[in-house]
């Protein structure tokens, strides 16, 4: 999973992050993976992803393992409040 299919030539970067992997979560639809980030002050980063990307993802990576993620953030407006979301885009093992 470390290439995709960017089908837009206009947006050439996109958002990296390194971790560990903390947490696989399945869904029907929509999975995601849980990452423990940062050096002093650990955090957690969500991330989210499409089920036959995850299947591909859960083949080669599983939990402790140390990775780098490529992502894109999206954000929507609901009853009030803004709702932001980290998508998955590639996978690469550090």
């Amino acid at each position: 999973m470390n290439d995709f299919d960017n089908r837009n030539d206009r947006q050439l970067f996109f958002n990296q992050i390194k971790g560990s992997i903390l947490e696989l979560n399945i869904g029907e639809i929509f999975c995601n993976i849980t990452l423990n980030v940062g050096h002093e002050s650990i955090r957690q980063v969500n991330l989210i992803s499409k089920r036959p990307q995850y299947d591909e993802l859960i083949k080669t990576y599983s939990i402790g393992d140390k990775i780098s993620v490529k992502f894109y953030i999206t954000s929507r407006y609901k009853n009030g409040k803004w709702y932001t979301t980290a998508n998955l885009l590639s996978v690469e093992k550090n």
